[in-house]
């Protein structure tokens, strides 16, 4: 083993105060600093529960996205569905009508204002055109869209508090 230089030794000597030595019972209970890292209790819990929340938002970031394109791809096909029914029903139109169709909307059109005499009166019994559907409690897409960027938002914001801690 070697022995100690000069350099070493006032080190050493210049550090330990062996009166100061005895009196040191190690770090106090409750004391708020950490001797590991120097930082305060309030500051590592602030940083775990950035950290909690950084990770709580980016696990529900990607269910979001793809709610959102789920959303799109099935408003999409509803909207191939409606231009179809559109291109169907224009056809309808421009075809001749038969005396048979003639016909048939002669007695519709008769029906109908049989129904709207007996509302008028107020002897129809149940009336299933006045209710109206109930709304959906599903977002639309913008809604998800916006809901999605600012989780993106928190998330950088809260990477930057973690940061400056």
């Amino acid at each position: 083993m070697r022995s100690p230089t000069e350099v070493e030794l006032r080190h050493l000597v210049a550090n330990y105060d062996p009166i100061k030595a005895r009196e040191w019972k190690g770090r106090q209970r409750g004391s708020s600093d950490d001797p590991r890292t120097g930082k305060t209790r309030a500051e590592t819990t602030q940083r775990k529960e950035l950290a909690a929340s950084i990770q709580s938002l980016s696990k529900k970031l990607p269910q979001l996205e793809a709610k959102i394109r789920e959303k799109e791809k099935a408003a999409a096909s509803e909207n191939r569905k409606g231009k179809a029914k559109k291109e169907r029903a224009a056809k309808e139109r421009d075809k001749p009508k038969s005396a048979a169709e003639k016909a048939k909307a002669v007695r519709e059109s008769e029906q109908e204002l049989m129904h709207k005499a007996k509302e008028a009166s107020g002897k129809s019994g149940g009336d299933s055109f006045s209710k109206k559907k109930p709304e959906s409690k599903t977002s639309s897409v913008s809604e998800l869209k916006a809901l999605a960027t600012k989780v993106k938002g928190q998330i950088a914001v809260a990477k930057q508090k973690l940061a400056a801690l």
